[in-house]
């Protein structure tokens, strides 16, 4: 696959999120993550997420949190795809979470490790650039 294909497929995987994360429904994000799977988070510790449901409670979790912080909703930009072999690939952006008006409530920039599977990319593990 060419590069610009490539970058127009993790586009998409992460405009798919988006609409999953607009949901504020833990489990329609959680679909897009392999099980098991791992996290560095924001705070610096290393979370490892062992089944469907504890990906599941953890969105849960995080989305409840940015609701009640006033966030209606998010996008990304800056997007960097690195291909790493032929089934997977390393997809950083910046996210930034909105307010209901669109203006930036938090923003942090963030890698994530994809993996191709039969149902298509899916995240292994994230890592959220810490200061």
């Amino acid at each position: 696959m060419n590069t610009r294909a490539l970058r127009d497929e993790i586009a998409t995987f992460f405009d798919d999120f988006v609409e999953a994360f607009g949901t504020f429904n833990g489990g329609r994000i959680a679909a897009r993550y392999f099980v098991p799977g791992v996290a560095l988070r924001g705070d610096g510790s290393i979370q490892s997420l062992e089944s469907r449901a504890e990906v599941e409670r953890f969105f849960q979790s995080a989305v409840d949190s940015y609701r009640r912080d006033g966030c209606r909703g998010t996008r990304f930009k800056d997007l960097d795809v690195v291909p790493m072999g032929g089934r997977s690939v390393l997809g950083t952006v910046t996210w930034e979470l909105l307010r209901e008006d669109r203006t930036v409530l938090r923003h942090w920039r963030q890698s994530y490790n994809l993996v191709r599977v039969e149902g298509g990319w899916q995240i292994l593990a994230s890592t959220y650039h810490v200061g």
